[in-house]
């Protein structure tokens, strides 16, 4: 690793979340795709949940700090609903889905000031 004071700041890193972020780019995809074409019951929780715990994992690492708190939003409350999903669940997740597409196409980084409040109060609507 280039020696800096700010690991971040390195070529490695940036090689890392760029992986990341062309990765998740792929998972998002095959996730909406999913959830979009899934019928109440027919979808397992774990087809999204391993996925989704993961991005909330390493979204902050990576910079992108309102993805991780969207995707750690689905999973409590994807812990809580019916496995398979049934309507509601599918309805938390085709939310989440569209909103973390919607953020990672435009490489919202951070925390997303007031907008990002605002899609977070949006998303915790859904989930109640």
């Amino acid at each position: 690793m280039s020696a800096s004071t700010d690991p971040t700041q390195s070529p490695e890193w940036e090689a890392a979340r760029l992986e990341w972020y062309a990765q998740i780019q792929t998972q998002l995809d095959q996730l909406q795709k999913a959830v979009n074409g899934a019928t109440p019951g027919s979808l397992a929780l774990e087809t999204i949940y391993g996925p989704m715990h993961d991005m909330a994992g390493l979204a902050g690492v990576f910079g992108y700090e309102l993805l991780g708190k969207i995707a750690r939003g689905l999973i409590e409350t994807l812990r809580k609903g019916a496995n398979p999903l049934d309507d509601k669940m599918l309805m938390v997740a085709k939310a989440n889905l569209a909103a973390l597409v919607a953020l990672h196409a435009k490489d919202v980084r951070g925390e997303g000031g007031p907008q990002g409040l605002a899609i977070l109060a949006k998303l915790a609507s859904i989930h109640a």
